[in-house]
C-alpha cells in the first residue's frame, strides 16, 4: 500500500490485522497524542506532527521524497535558491527535504518544526487545496489561536482563492520578515493534496516579480511529482 496516502479505518484495520473497532480506538489514541491526525482531503490518517518531528530523517526516505528529490535539486540550480517540500500534519505543516540555495545569504528552514497554515506559502498552498469544510475549521481554529482579525482572515481567504485559480501562491515576510517565497501542491492518487513544494529566498531577490517568473518552473516540478506518485 502506498505510503504517501491516507489510509482509511478499513484499511488499517486489514493492514494490522485487526477489527474495525479495535483500529478506531487505537488511530483515536494515537490522534490524541498528535502521532496521527486526520487528512482534510479524505478524512483518512496520515503521520501526526509529534510523528514527524521526532522522524523527519525517516520521512526524508518515503517515496515522496525519493521521487521530489531529484527534481527539487534540479529546481535549486536553476532558481539558485532554497527549496523546499513540505507535509501536511495535525494543525498545520512541517518541512521535510530541503535544498539549501548555493547563494552566500541564502534562507535555510529546520526541518520537522511546526508551522501553521496561514503564514508562508507552503501552508497556505496545502490549505487552499484541504477539503472545504476542512478549510473552514481550520482558519477558525488558527484565528483563535493567533489572534487573526477579520482583515487577516480577509487577506487569507483571497489569497487561498487565488492559489487555487492559479495553482500556486506566494508569501512575503509572513513568517520571517525577510523571507519570500512561492508554493505549488503536489498531489497523489485521487488527486489529493498531500505535499507543498516551494522555492524560498531573500526578500531582496524574491520578490513578486522574480516569484511570478519562478512559478512556470515551479509548477512544471509539481506536475512531474504528482504525475509520479499517481
Amino acid at each position: 500500500m502506498d505510503s504517501t496516502e491516507p489510509l482509511g479505518v478499513t484499511e488499517v484495520a486489514a493492514e494490522l490485522g485487526m477489527g474495525k473497532s479495535v483500529a478506531h480506538r487505537v488511530l483515536r489514541s494515537l490522534t490524541s497524542r498528535n502521532l496521527v491526525e486526520q487528512d482534510p482531503g479524505t478524512m483518512g490518517y496520515l503521520l501526526g506532527s509529534a510523528a514527524v518531528a521526532m522522524g523527519a530523517r525517516a520521512l526524508s526516505l518515503s517515496k515522496l521524497e525519493s521521487e521530489a528529490a531529484p527534481l527539487l535539486r534540479d529546481l535549486r540550480d536553476r532558481t539558485e535558491e532554497t527549496t523546499l517540500l513540505s507535509r501536511p500534519v495535525a494543525g498545520g505543516r512541517v518541512h521535510v527535504a530541503q535544498f539549501e540555495s548555493p547563494r552566500h545569504v541564502r534562507m535555510t528552514v529546520e526541518l520537522g518544526v511546526f508551522r501553521p497554515w496561514h503564514a508562508g506559502a507552503s501552508g497556505k498552498i496545502l490549505l487552499a487545496h484541504a477539503d472545504p469544510e476542512f478549510r473552514e475549521r481550520a482558519i477558525a481554529l488558527e484565528s483563535e489561536q493567533y489572534d487573526l482579525d477579520q482583515d487577516a482572515i480577509a487577506a487569507l481567504n483571497r489569497d487561498l482563492d487565488h492559489a487555487r485559480e492559479r495553482g500556486y501562491v506566494m508569501s512575503s515576510g509572513e513568517r520571517n520578515p525577510d523571507a519570500g517565497a512561492v508554493a505549488a501542491p503536489v498531489f497523489g492518487v485521487r488527486g489529493v493534496v498531500i505535499a507543498a513544494i516551494s522555492v524560498c529566498g531573500p526578500r531582496s531577490r524574491l520578490t513578486s516579480a522574480r516569484a511570478e517568473r519562478i512559478a512556470p518552473l515551479l509548477l512544471s516540478v509539481t506536475r512531474q511529482v504528482s504525475a509520479r506518485l499517481s
